[in-house]
C-alpha cells in the first residue's frame, strides 16, 4: 500500500542534514570531469511547497530549515543555502527543494540522472518539476528493482541516494539486501542511505541493526552520521536521523565536524540533541 508522502516532512531537520550532505558529495563528484550517473531510488516529488495544504498539516520544517532562513550561515552550508535561496527570491521561504532538484543543480551536460518513484501522485508531479530536461530520466518502478538494473553504469561513477519511507520493518532488510547487491556489482559506487531514529524501541532497534550490517559489508570506506534534535527518552517521533555512507568523499568527515555543531545549536529542542560521526576504512 502506498500511502507515505515526503510533502508532510518537507524541509524538517532530517531533511536539511540528508540534503546538506547530498549537496557535499554531489559538488565532490563534480571535481573530477569524468561525468556520473546519480541515481535516487525514491525521489518523490522533487520540489515541495512549504504552502500547501500537506506541508501545512505538520509545520516540520518550522524545526528545520525555517530556522537556517535569513540567518548568518558558516561557509560550509553556503552551496546548500544558495539552491534553496534560487527559488525562494523574497523574503519569505515558500518552496523547498528534495535530494533530485539539489542534485541536479550540479550536473552537467555529461552527467546523467534517473530517478524513481512508485507513488502515483508523486511521480506525475515529478515528471512535471524535470519536463524536458535532457539529462534526468524517470520511471513509476520499485527504486530497488531500478538500482540493480541499472549497474555498473556506463560512466563507472555514480551517486546513489536510497531513502525509502521505513513505514514496514522488511523496508531496513531490502535496504541491507540492495547496497550489498549494490556492492558487488558495482564496488566503488558512492552510496548514501539515509534512516531515521525513532523513539520506539523496535524502530530505533531496526535502524541501528541495519547501520551495524551496512557497515559489516566492508566498502573501501563507511561513514555513519548520526543528528538528533532531542534525547532518545523524549516524546518526540523521530527525535534525529542517521546517514550510512559508503565510499563518502575524503573531505566530508571534516566538513561534517564543521556544520553539524551549527545544526545542533539552531535545531535542538532540547539539552540532548547532538551527532556522531562514525568513520572506518577497511
Amino acid at each position: 500500500m502506498l500511502s507515505y508522502r515526503h510533502g508532510f516532512h518537507a524541509g524538517n531537520h532530517a531533511d536539511v542534514m540528508k540534503h546538506w550532505v547530498c549537496v557535499l558529495t554531489a559538488s565532490y563528484m563534480v571535481k573530477k570531469d569524468k561525468p556520473f550517473y546519480y541515481i535516487d531510488t525514491h525521489s518523490g516529488t522533487g520540489l515541495y511547497s512549504l504552502y500547501d495544504s500537506i506541508a501545512k498539516k505538520t509545520n516540520e520544517s518550522q524545526g528545520g530549515i525555517q530556522t537556517l532562513w535569513d540567518e548568518k550561515i558558516p561557509a560550509v552550508f553556503k552551496e546548500y543555502m544558495a539552491i534553496i535561496n534560487q527559488l525562494n527570491p523574497g523574503e519569505r521561504l515558500k518552496n523547498y527543494p528534495g535530494s533530485p532538484w539539489f542534485v541536479r543543480h550540479f550536473l552537467r551536460p555529461s552527467d546523467r540522472a534517473k530517478l524513481f518513484e512508485l507513488h502515483p501522485q508523486d511521480f506525475q508531479v515529478l515528471r512535471k518539476n524535470f519536463a524536458n530536461d535532457k539529462i534526468v530520466s524517470m520511471e513509476k518502478v520499485d527504486g530497488f528493482v531500478g538500482l540493480k538494473a541499472l549497474l555498473p553504469p556506463p560512466p563507472k561513477r555514480a551517486m546513489v541516494v536510497i531513502d525509502p519511507p521505513y513505514e514496514q520493518a522488511k523496508e531496513y532488510q531490502m535496504v541491507v539486501a540492495a547496497v550489498e547487491q549494490a556492492l558487488k556489482r558495482f564496488p566503488t559506487g558512492v552510496y548514501l542511505v539515509w534512516y531515521p531514529l525513532i523513539n520506539r524501541n523496535d524502530k530505533q532497534k531496526m535502524s541501528e541493526t541495519m547501520a551495524r550490517k551496512l557497515k559489516n559489508l566492508k566498502p573501501k570506506s563507511f561513514l555513519d552520521v548520526r543528528f538528533w534534535v532531542s534525547g532518545d527518552n523524549e516524546e518526540q517521533g523521530m527525535y534525529g536521523s542517521g546517514l550510512a555512507i559508503m565510499n563518502p568523499p575524503w573531505d566530508l568527515e571534516q566538513k561534517l565536524n564543521e556544520g553539524l555543531p551549527y545544526l545542533v545549536d539552531k535545531m535542538g529542542v532540547s539539552e540532548h540533541a547532538g551527532f556522531s560521526i562514525e568513520y572506518v576504512e577497511n
